[in-house]
């Protein structure tokens, strides 16, 4: 591959990266650019499109980043152009791709049901059918829960990224204590989606809960 089509190839995911900012911004799950990040891998070079450090470029609004705005990085977290710097959880997004290879695309967010669980460390409880359907090969006879919550406090160090890693359970969502949730997917558009169902589930769940005694599947 030429150093021309390299280059192509490289933009188009940092493209990738930023229509999922927008999207996010969009639709109501990032308030602004220092509420999360996101990161979008290429599978064939290992190369990852990450979002910037906050108001690094000066620009506060999500909706104005474009792919030349997003940080390039290979695995071990080495700047590809070094123009603009990842976002600070760089290290963490690359221990899940590592651990994760059919995963493409991290979403970490902070949403505000799944993060009223995660605020108690408590995993949302197995309430509904549907539920079910993001985990793959999923036995309800084994679980009570769809989506567990890492209870460590946030910390740059393997042990934390070990059991954020753990937490998934297979799965593509995992909350974290006080430090949002993570959404993960073969590309943006599930990732997102994965990332709007659970928080459904959750705010379905706390209202359920006004009302009367949850009962759990399993």
């Amino acid at each position: 591959m030429s150093t021309r089509k390299d280059a192509y190839r490289i933009k188009l995911f940092q493209d990738e990266a930023a229509r999922c900012v927008r999207r996010l911004y969009e639709e109501g799950h990032i308030a602004n650019e220092k509420m999360g990040d996101v990161s979008v891998r290429d599978a064939e070079s290992g190369l990852v499109a990450m979002s910037i450090k906050p108001g690094f470029i000066g620009v506060t609004d999500p909706s104005q980043y474009h792919g030349t705005d997003m940080a390039v990085v290979d695995l071990e977290g080495n700047l590809i152009y070094d123009i603009t710097p990842p976002n600070e959880n760089m290290e963490l997004h690359l221990a899940i791709y590592k651990a994760r290879p059919e995963v493409n695309t991290i979403l970490h967010t902070y949403p505000v049901y799944c993060g009223l669980f995660a605020g108690r460390k408590e995993p949302i409880p197995l309430v509904f059918v549907e539920q079910g359907y993001i985990l793959q090969d999923f036995d309800f006879g084994n679980w009570n829960f769809s989506t567990d919550v890492v209870t460590m406090e946030p910390a740059k160090t393997q042990a934390y990224y070990d059991e954020v890693i753990e937490k998934f359970h297979g799965t593509q969502f995992v909350m974290l204590h006080n430090n949002g949730c993570i959404a993960t997917g073969d590309n943006v558009d599930n990732a997102i989606n994965y990332l709007s169902w659970m928080e459904e589930v959750a705010q379905k769940i706390t209202y359920a809960s006004m009302i009367g005694d949850l009962h759990y599947i399993g």
